[in-house]
């Protein structure tokens, strides 16, 4: 069965390395429906963060539903606290992508010491907390 799948695979619509990346999105709702996670806001794999955003995503959209406003005002909030943190998720991700695929050693090396990725990290990204940050 696996080998007759195989065969029928168009080969020339095949590609071993396919990541596509695409601006982030700032609208995520309509009055009444929501995105999450890959949904909203596909990450590219250089910051190892896309799971994690999509479970910070339903932490902080189920707390925005228990909130005490009209449906859409809900969604509204979730979407305002959430889209710009995966927004920089997503453009950082792109920027890693960048210096992962710097060809000359000594020129990586030079451009990942250049950013200090660790000190920016635990600035903005690792303390963030779901679950108790403010909801506006």
């Amino acid at each position: 069965m696996v080998r007759a799948v195989i065969d029928a695979v168009d080969r020339d619509q095949c590609f071993r390395w396919a990541l596509n990346n695409r601006v982030p999105s700032m609208t995520w709702s309509t009055p009444r429906v929501t995105m999450l996670g890959d949904a909203v806001h596909a990450t590219l794999p250089y910051l190892a963060q896309g799971a994690a955003m999509a479970i910070e995503d339903a932490a902080v959209l189920a707390r925005a539903l228990e909130l005490p406003l009209p449906l859409k005002e809900r969604l509204q909030v979730y979407e305002r606290h959430r889209a710009p943190r995966t927004a920089r998720v997503v453009e950082e991700s792109n920027e890693m992508g960048e210096l992962y695929h710097i060809d000359d050693a000594d020129r990586m090396r030079q451009a990942f010491h250049d950013r200090n990725i660790a000190k920016s990290r635990n600035e903005w990204l690792y303390p963030y907390d779901p679950l108790h940050v403010t909801l506006t």
